[in-house]
């Protein structure tokens, strides 16, 4: 099994064309604008969508997969679901678009995800990460 796309953005866009359509990409950093009244006051709330795309091998059957978050060592499983046809020799690709309508960050920090993937047995075949970390901060303004 191998990611081939792992995109975190504001917002995902089912189009027509079996498309979708990402808004603000974040690269390394999501970076919160505060007045310098309004700093260090947590926790703050973000529309946060996830965008992943995994090859399969030929003789990997996929029928559930989670999305798990570590955000500054607390880890949280956004995401648990089943696959509604399971993913077998002909497909070879799981596309996953998700969006949290409102993530909750407590404080500043950083954060990775994780990817499980499940057999119809309930069986782990494979834990995926992007090799990236996502730091959290805040950028004060005038």
């Amino acid at each position: 099994m191998k990611l081939l796309n792992f995109i975190i953005c504001d917002d995902i866009r089912n189009e027509l064309g079996n498309k979708h359509s990402l808004m603000g990409i974040y690269d390394d950093s999501i970076e919160f604008q505060v007045t310098s009244d309004s700093q260090n006051i947590w926790p703050k709330l973000l529309r946060i969508g996830i965008y992943a795309k995994v090859k399969t091998e030929d003789n990997e059957e996929v029928s559930r997969f989670k999305i798990r978050m570590k955000y500054n060592e607390k880890e949280t499983v956004l995401l648990d679901r089943i696959l509604t046809l399971p993913k077998i020799k002909t497909s070879k690709k799981i596309n996953i678009a998700f969006v949290h309508s409102a993530f909750k960050f407590e404080n500043p920090g950083n954060f990775t995800f994780f990817l499980d993937f499940y057999n119809q047995k309930k069986e782990l075949i494979a834990t995926l990460s992007p090799e990236f970390v996502i730091s959290v901060k805040e950028k004060v303004i005038q």
